[in-house]
């Protein structure tokens, strides 16, 4: 039986991804396929955005011409869920072209995961520590793109590295990171964990005590967290689990390349 924590971040996360992409949240609850055009004010900066959390599907799109083809193809479509498909997709992208949106191209699956269960953090291994990253630490080493995946890459969008909210840093007894967990405002409520630890440092537990203790410190200041993986990133989608997240959602997108 789902935990109250489990429902409850799954409401949280479930309302406001449907504020996002346009739709009820019980397009989510429900088979079939729902084909909406996404707020202006929305965050997501993709062409079109196909997702699923576990019955419904959702086509989220924010260019408006794109809405007859999607609306005709899906409901030739035998099942809802094979807007997935990479036919489909492709299909999409080259509509999508033909219609002015030059290298529109489609991108692979990630998997989301909500908290299922609030764990304690893990005790560290030997003299090694965790600490609270200054900004000045960030921005030096954000430029190495060592930890991009925890700290966002120098060329992320602006509006990206303008919710980043914290990072945590894992370090031996030279100062060195080891691992990073980075913080960072994607939704209202709602913050999205990002974690790297170097690969001759892997082994020691060290995703598993920064998830849990970036997931402490996003719930103390009464936000939810979640957790995101590429689709065949096993080794992180099992890194989430182990944290006490529970797979959520997925979502796949077509969008255009930043010049």
């Amino acid at each position: 039986m789902p935990s109250d924590t489990h429902r409850q971040a799954s409401a949280a996360f479930q309302s406001e991804f449907a504020r996002q992409l346009g739709c009820e949240t019980s397009a989510f609850a429900a088979p079939g396929l729902t084909i909406c055009e996404r707020p202006a004010d929305g965050r997501e900066p993709h062409l079109v955005i196909l997702a699923e959390c576990g019955l419904g599907t959702v086509v989220s799109t924010k260019a408006p011409e794109l809405l007859p083809w999607l609306r005709e193809r899906g409901a030739a479509l035998p099942y809802h869920f094979r807007v997935f498909q990479p036919s489909f997709l492709e299909a999409l992208a080259a509509e999508a072209v033909r219609l002015g949106h030059d290298r529109a191209r489609t991108h692979g699956s990630t998997m989301g995961l909500v908290l299922a269960e609030e764990l304690p953090v893990p005790p560290l291994p030997g003299d090694l520590r965790i600490e609270e990253l200054t900004p000045d630490e960030v921005l030096a080493e954000r430029p190495t793109e060592v930890f991009d995946n925890a700290l966002l890459d120098p060329d992320e969008r602006p509006e990206n590295l303008a919710r980043f909210r914290t990072a945590f840093g894992v370090k031996d007894s030279s100062g060195r990171l080891l691992g990073v967990s980075g913080v960072w405002d994607q939704y209202p409520g709602i913050d999205e964990i990002g974690i790297d630890v170097l690969r001759e440092a892997r082994g020691q537990g060290l995703a598993r005590i920064l998830t849990i203790h970036a997931t402490h410190w996003i719930r103390s200041q009464g936000r939810w967290p979640i957790y995101t993986a590429g689709i065949s990133n096993l080794r992180s989608i099992n890194n989430g689990i182990a944290c006490g997240y529970r797979p959520a959602w997925t979502i796949t997108i077509v969008y255009v390349p930043q010049e």
